[in-house]
């Protein structure tokens, strides 16, 4: 069963443009990771500072491989940089109906 992986979270005032590039730049890394299903980011229509993150992985553990690849790597901490506030990553599953 797939885990949907989901956060939301808000970016500092002058850094939607920056944002914006440093996810063409480390998205396809995401996207290719192994198990990675898919992911999105969106942006609240009414305040476009408010972002979520849309996730699958085909399990909780391949995210939580990825995640580690990424704070190894550094790129979570550039986005934290980035943000306003924590990332507070919430974990689903799928009902099926």
């Amino acid at each position: 069963m797939t885990c949907h992986v989901i956060f939301e979270t808000t970016v500092k005032d002058g850094n939607l443009d920056g944002l914006r590039k440093w996810f063409t730049e480390k998205l396809p890394g995401t996207r290719g990771f192994a198990g990675n299903v898919s992911v999105e980011v969106v942006h609240n229509q009414d305040d476009p500072s408010k972002i979520l993150f849309l996730e699958k992985w085909d399990s909780r553990q391949s995210f939580e491989r990825y995640l580690a690849w990424r704070v190894e790597t550094g790129a979570v901490d550039e986005l934290g940089t980035m943000l306003d506030g924590e990332i507070d990553f919430r974990y689903y599953d799928a009902l099926g109906v």
